[in-house]
């Protein structure tokens, strides 16, 4: 009878300390709005919740004189797993950098061989709007998915 009720103390204690373990260290990524970009490890944070984070190689802050710039170089990848994905992403990302922190100018972004190049006003003028005042990650990505999605669209930006 010992050995059962010491079995389900165990059990219970990793069961609580097991789903504790990852809600600590997740955090929602619109709380970090309005981070600076001097601001390094919190930059490397937001970075690393969008798409791709996992990838980051570098991360190269220019906030000496404007336009303030954030590089990113993303690489690691296996055969076949970046795709015409990698060009949809890299616009999803640098919107959401843009939103997040606002003195941001320009986003540089190497995705293994392609090189993707945004200032904060080109993006304004393709979405036709001001998207930076937008305060939810969902509202974001449904404000940007119909851009996203639109072969046309994406091609003019990246002209």
């Amino acid at each position: 009878m010992k050995k059962t009720v010491g079995a389900i103390i165990l059990a219970s204690g990793m069961l609580i300390l097991g789903g504790c373990g990852t809600a600590a260290t997740q955090t929602d990524l619109f709380e970090q709005q309005g981070t600076y970009l001097g601001d390094n490890s919190n930059v490397r944070d937001i970075v690393q919740q969008l798409p791709h984070g996992d990838h980051l190689k570098k991360m190269e802050l220019s906030t000496k004189e404007k336009p303030y710039q954030l590089t990113l170089c993303y690489g690691g990848y296996t055969e076949g797993q970046v795709e015409q994905k990698s060009t949809r992403t890299a616009i999803y990302n640098a919107t959401a950098l843009f939103t997040l922190i606002p003195n941001v100018d320009q986003v540089n972004m190497t995705i293994e061989d392609a090189s993707y190049h945004f200032t904060k006003q080109e993006l304004r003028d393709w979405y036709g709007k001001d998207f930076t005042a937008y305060d939810n990650e969902k509202a974001l990505k449904a404000f940007t998915k119909p851009f996203i999605e639109d072969e046309r669209k994406v091609k003019e930006i990246l002209n």
